[in-house]
């Protein structure tokens, strides 16, 4: 038993290390690229010792892809619950999934996709969904039409994070569930135009 009280008080500290790290360096990249951030600032930043930093991490990038890599496993999670049946009763459900993570990491995600984000999380992120599309949501695919689907598909994920760029900058006022629901009507109402220039 005492073991375990000390296994999970360990736990504890290894993660409000990683906590403060990962704030620190979402704190620092709103300034600069991450290839100019430094161990030593970073660690200063989050009141962490140098030599616990190396503990965790190789250098700053491997703090950002370790960081990086937990929210893609979470988005992941996330998604995963949803089956093509869920979805296609409720397509908002997707979003609202993915707005509810943005919210829960909104500190991070923001530096994310923001100017001095990082272009290759996006890209990992794109092609994450993309996969659950043409697999598990493949009806997405059949509506589209596979020759359509690739275009249609940047299209969406474009406008999502823009439209997570834009919620983020003007104070996250909406919930993620208005978030989604505001999405679903503008791709509703994206696509209907359609029939005004056709």
């Amino acid at each position: 038993m005492e073991n375990l009280k000390k296994t999970s008080s360990s736990d504890r500290r290894i993660r409000k290390t990683q906590s403060a790290l990962k704030g620190a360096l979402a704190l620092l990249m709103e300034k600069k690229r991450v290839k100019d951030i430094s161990v030593k600032e970073l660690t200063e930043l989050a009141d962490v010792n140098r030599g616990t930093f190396y503990l965790h991490y190789k250098d700053v990038f491997d703090l950002l892809e370790q960081s990086e890599n937990d929210l893609l496993s979470e988005l992941h999670d996330t998604i995963s619950k949803l089956d093509e049946t869920a979805v296609s009763d409720d397509p908002i459900c997707i979003f609202e999934g993915v707005y509810n993570l943005c919210k829960d990491n909104s500190g991070f995600v923001r530096i994310l996709i923001g100017e001095n984000g990082d272009i290759k999380f996006l890209n990992r992120l794109k092609e994450l969904v993309r996969e659950k599309c043409l697999t598990d949501w493949s009806f997405i695919v059949r509506k589209q039409g596979i020759n359509q689907f690739d275009s249609y598909y940047a299209f969406v994920v474009g406008g999502c994070i823009s439209l997570l760029q834009y919620w983020f900058s003007s104070g996250m006022h909406e919930t993620p569930h208005e978030l989604a629901v505001i999405t679903g009507e503008l791709l509703s109402g994206g696509l209907s135009m359609k029939s005004h220039f056709v």
